[in-house]
């Protein structure tokens, strides 16, 4: 599977490429002018190939991605997402999350798998699928969460997924996902251990359930306002009403609520709750990285 990965990055398509950097390294030799010419043309060819991708992607992605859909679909992405495990390189965002819809913590996710199906079956029938060189199930799925975030007011960095993901054909292995009855600091660890991810990381992707989730504000607008109610800590208040407590027991989950016993996610919680901007830079590190671990 590491082979398979480390080829398919070569034809990784990002805003962002590392080969220019490598390029700008090394000194090679002239190309003869014929060989100079074909390379030039193909390269070319390859951008306005990769032109045409962005662009019906995201003209697929506004047709079929609706505003009330974008908790689900951002929810499909971290879900598909969460099954790496860095210590024997796979899983990861490949599209497994197809096969794996009938686990306990994968509930309800058809809600937000079945426009982005819609999404890469149109761009398969624009002529744009994996097998012409265009998008994978996976590469749907990354970019669905992108532009879910997005279409809630949240920062707009579709164009900077990197593509080429390959889809798997099986489920993943289990009991990779994180699950709800973690503490914070056994929350930070799972994120460490298995994707490899920092503190920092695993707080501004919990940002996420800023949307979708009852208790952080409008569930459809992408803000920092989950750092604000982890800051006020509405469990826990002083003089609260029984009717008050019952009420702020539906707020999150269990896992929002022991995000900040640890003073290492605190610190992050705080900085997100008093500047969105620095929150919102951050989730877009984040989540590229996310997505793309193992590719």
């Amino acid at each position: 599977m590491t082979t398979t990965r480390s080829n398919r990055r070569a034809f990784l398509v990002s805003s962002t490429s590392l080969f220019s950097v490598c390029a700008a390294m090394i000194i090679q030799p002239p190309l003869p002018s014929s060989l100079s010419s074909t390379t030039a043309a193909y390269a070319a060819t390859k951008t306005v190939q990769n032109e045409e991708v962005r662009k019906n992607l995201r003209q697929v992605l506004e047709s079929k991605i609706q505003k009330t859909k974008c908790p689900a679909v951002l929810r499909v992405a971290f879900h598909d997402a969460g099954t790496f495990n860095k210590t024997s390189n796979d899983g990861g965002m490949n599209g497994s999350v197809l096969y794996e819809l009938g686990r306990p913590e994968s509930f309800g996710l058809k809600r937000g798998l079945n426009p982005i199906k819609e999404v890469y079956e149109e761009m398969k029938a624009r002529g744009f699928g994996d097998d012409t060189g265009g998008v994978s199930l996976a590469d749907c799925i990354a970019c669905a969460g992108a532009y879910a975030v997005e279409l809630t007011g949240g920062p707009k960095f579709l164009e900077s997924v990197p593509l080429g993901r390959k889809d798997a054909s099986s489920a993943d292995p289990e009991n990779r996902m994180p699950v709800e009855t973690l503490r914070g600091k056994e929350m930070r660890e799972h994120f460490q251990n298995l994707y490899g991810l920092s503190s920092q990381e695993m707080i501004a992707l919990s940002g996420a359930h800023t949307i979708g989730q009852k208790g952080f504000g409008d569930p459809y607008t992408f803000d920092n306002e989950y750092f604000v109610t982890l800051k006020k800590d509405p469990w826990n208040l002083p003089n609260l009403t029984k009717d008050e407590l019952e009420m702020n027991e539906h707020i999150g989950l269990l896992s929002d609520r022991y995000l900040s016993e640890d003073e290492e996610n605190r610190k992050w919680i705080d900085k997100y709750a008093e500047d969105a901007g620095t929150f919102k830079k951050d989730f877009v590190d984040a989540y590229i990285k996310l997505t793309t671990l193992g590719m």
